[in-house]
Protein backbone atom coordinates (compact mmCIF):
# COMPACT_ATOMS: atom_id res chain seq x y z
CA UNK A 1 0.00 0.00 0.00
CA UNK A 2 2.81 2.63 0.54
CA UNK A 3 4.67 1.68 -2.22
CA UNK A 4 1.08 2.50 -4.57
CA UNK A 5 1.15 5.78 -2.60
CA UNK A 6 4.94 6.79 -3.29
CA UNK A 7 4.25 5.62 -7.07
CA UNK A 8 1.23 7.93 -6.86
CA UNK A 9 2.75 10.67 -5.23
CA UNK A 10 5.67 10.38 -8.69
CA UNK A 11 3.12 10.16 -11.32
CA UNK A 12 1.87 13.73 -9.23
CA UNK A 13 5.44 14.77 -9.20
CA UNK A 14 5.01 14.38 -12.92
CA UNK A 15 2.20 16.46 -13.27
CA UNK A 16 3.68 18.92 -11.05
CA UNK A 17 6.53 19.56 -13.41
CA UNK A 18 4.46 20.07 -16.22
CA UNK A 19 3.33 22.80 -15.09
CA UNK A 20 6.43 24.53 -14.30
CA UNK A 21 7.13 23.65 -18.16
CA UNK A 22 3.82 25.52 -19.06
CA UNK A 23 4.78 28.49 -16.59
CA UNK A 24 8.39 28.90 -17.88
CA UNK A 25 6.76 28.57 -21.45
CA UNK A 26 4.25 31.53 -20.52
CA UNK A 27 6.63 33.79 -19.27
CA UNK A 28 8.84 33.05 -22.58
CA UNK A 29 6.47 33.66 -24.62
CA UNK A 30 5.23 37.18 -22.64
CA UNK A 31 8.82 38.23 -22.39
CA UNK A 32 9.07 37.62 -26.31
CA UNK A 33 6.18 39.99 -26.70
CA UNK A 34 6.65 42.46 -24.95
CA UNK A 35 10.27 42.80 -26.27
CA UNK A 36 9.15 42.66 -29.43
CA UNK A 37 6.35 45.18 -29.84
CA UNK A 38 7.18 47.16 -26.77
CA UNK A 39 10.57 47.09 -26.08
CA UNK A 40 10.27 46.50 -22.77
CA UNK A 41 11.25 42.68 -22.09
CA UNK A 42 10.23 41.13 -18.58
CA UNK A 43 13.14 41.86 -16.63
CA UNK A 44 12.25 38.86 -13.82
CA UNK A 45 12.18 36.35 -17.28
CA UNK A 46 15.71 35.01 -16.41
CA UNK A 47 14.91 34.42 -13.37
CA UNK A 48 11.87 32.65 -13.57
CA UNK A 49 13.51 30.51 -16.26
CA UNK A 50 16.18 29.41 -13.89
CA UNK A 51 13.51 28.59 -11.22
CA UNK A 52 11.35 26.88 -13.75
CA UNK A 53 14.08 25.02 -15.10
CA UNK A 54 15.16 23.76 -11.72
CA UNK A 55 11.94 22.96 -10.57
CA UNK A 56 11.10 21.04 -14.06
CA UNK A 57 14.20 19.01 -13.11
CA UNK A 58 14.20 17.64 -9.77
CA UNK A 59 10.01 17.64 -8.97
CA UNK A 60 10.23 15.30 -12.38
CA UNK A 61 12.79 13.41 -11.84
CA UNK A 62 10.72 10.56 -9.93
CA UNK A 63 7.97 9.73 -12.40
CA UNK A 64 11.24 9.77 -14.92
CA UNK A 65 12.54 6.93 -12.40
CA UNK A 66 9.60 4.81 -12.56
CA UNK A 67 8.40 5.05 -15.91
CA UNK A 68 12.04 4.22 -16.30
CA UNK A 69 13.17 6.76 -18.55
CA UNK A 70 16.51 7.64 -17.27
CA UNK A 71 19.96 7.46 -19.63
CA UNK A 72 20.48 3.89 -19.68
CA UNK A 73 23.47 2.35 -21.17
CA UNK A 74 22.72 -1.20 -21.49
CA UNK A 75 24.54 -3.09 -24.12
CA UNK A 76 26.75 -5.29 -22.00
CA UNK A 77 24.23 -6.08 -19.33
CA UNK A 78 21.46 -7.62 -22.22
CA UNK A 79 24.47 -9.79 -22.97
CA UNK A 80 23.97 -10.88 -19.40
CA UNK A 81 22.15 -14.12 -17.86
CA UNK A 82 18.66 -12.82 -16.72
CA UNK A 83 19.80 -13.70 -13.08
CA UNK A 84 23.01 -11.49 -13.16
CA UNK A 85 20.57 -8.84 -14.40
CA UNK A 86 18.43 -9.79 -11.16
CA UNK A 87 21.16 -9.09 -9.09
CA UNK A 88 22.67 -6.38 -10.91
CA UNK A 89 19.07 -4.53 -10.83
CA UNK A 90 19.11 -5.12 -7.21
CA UNK A 91 22.38 -4.04 -6.39
CA UNK A 92 21.92 -0.95 -9.07
CA UNK A 93 18.61 0.22 -7.15
CA UNK A 94 20.10 -0.10 -3.58
CA UNK A 95 22.95 1.66 -4.41
CA UNK A 96 20.76 4.80 -6.39
CA UNK A 97 18.76 4.60 -3.44
CA UNK A 98 21.99 5.19 -0.87
CA UNK A 99 23.13 8.01 -3.43
CA UNK A 100 20.04 10.12 -3.65
CA UNK A 101 19.56 10.11 0.00
CA UNK A 102 22.89 11.30 0.87
CA UNK A 103 21.91 14.05 -2.14
CA UNK A 104 18.78 14.49 -0.82
CA UNK A 105 20.07 15.37 3.39
CA UNK A 106 22.86 17.26 2.05
CA UNK A 107 21.23 20.27 -0.03
CA UNK A 108 18.36 19.94 2.78
CA UNK A 109 20.99 20.94 4.80
CA UNK A 110 22.59 23.78 1.96
CA UNK A 111 18.87 25.24 1.70
CA UNK A 112 18.73 25.35 5.59
CA UNK A 113 22.26 27.45 5.57
CA UNK A 114 20.72 29.58 3.11
CA UNK A 115 17.98 30.67 4.81
CA UNK A 116 19.97 31.20 8.17
CA UNK A 117 23.08 33.37 6.57
CA UNK A 118 19.76 35.18 4.15
CA UNK A 119 21.72 34.50 1.01
CA UNK A 120 19.25 36.55 -2.05
CA UNK A 121 19.89 36.04 -5.84
CA UNK A 122 21.86 38.77 -7.66
CA UNK A 123 19.21 38.82 -9.73
CA UNK A 124 16.23 41.80 -10.49
CA UNK A 125 14.13 39.91 -7.97
CA UNK A 126 16.79 39.41 -5.03
CA UNK A 127 15.09 36.14 -4.36
CA UNK A 128 15.92 34.97 -1.14
CA UNK A 129 17.46 31.60 -2.52
CA UNK A 130 16.09 29.30 -0.25
CA UNK A 131 12.76 29.50 -1.39
CA UNK A 132 13.91 28.56 -5.04
CA UNK A 133 16.62 26.39 -3.29
CA UNK A 134 14.14 24.13 -1.32
CA UNK A 135 12.37 22.37 -4.31
CA UNK A 136 15.80 20.27 -5.20
CA UNK A 137 15.77 18.07 -1.56
CA UNK A 138 12.08 17.84 -1.99
CA UNK A 139 12.30 16.76 -5.25
CA UNK A 140 15.59 14.66 -4.51
CA UNK A 141 13.08 13.12 -2.02
CA UNK A 142 10.00 12.06 -4.27
CA UNK A 143 13.12 10.48 -6.22
CA UNK A 144 14.94 8.60 -3.03
CA UNK A 145 11.31 7.09 -2.11
CA UNK A 146 10.47 6.10 -6.33
CA UNK A 147 13.92 4.68 -5.57
CA UNK A 148 12.97 2.78 -2.84
CA UNK A 149 10.12 1.40 -4.65
CA UNK A 150 12.09 0.79 -7.88
CA UNK A 151 14.39 -1.55 -4.74
CA UNK A 152 11.46 -3.48 -3.57
CA UNK A 153 10.05 -4.56 -6.85
CA UNK A 154 13.48 -5.83 -8.12
CA UNK A 155 13.95 -7.68 -4.68
CA UNK A 156 10.59 -9.48 -5.30
CA UNK A 157 11.43 -10.31 -8.87
CA UNK A 158 14.66 -11.97 -8.20
CA UNK A 159 13.23 -13.17 -4.74
CA UNK A 160 10.24 -15.14 -7.26
CA UNK A 161 13.11 -16.42 -9.56
CA UNK A 162 14.63 -17.86 -6.83
CA UNK A 163 10.88 -19.45 -5.69
CA UNK A 164 10.62 -20.43 -8.90
CA UNK A 165 14.04 -22.29 -9.19
CA UNK A 166 13.44 -23.74 -6.03
CA UNK A 167 10.50 -25.47 -6.80
CA UNK A 168 11.89 -26.81 -10.29
CA UNK A 169 15.03 -28.32 -8.27
CA UNK A 170 12.85 -30.08 -5.56
CA UNK A 171 10.22 -31.57 -8.42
Amino acid sequence: MILRLIERISSVSGWLSGIGVVVMAVVAIIDVFLRYFFSKPLLFADDVGVYCMIYIAFVGAALTLKMKRHIMVDILYLQLPRKVQLWLDVFTTLLGTLIVCIITWQTAAWVLYTYKTGFTSSGVLQTPMWIPMSVIPVGLFFWSMQYIVESAKVVNVLRSQHLKTKEVTNV
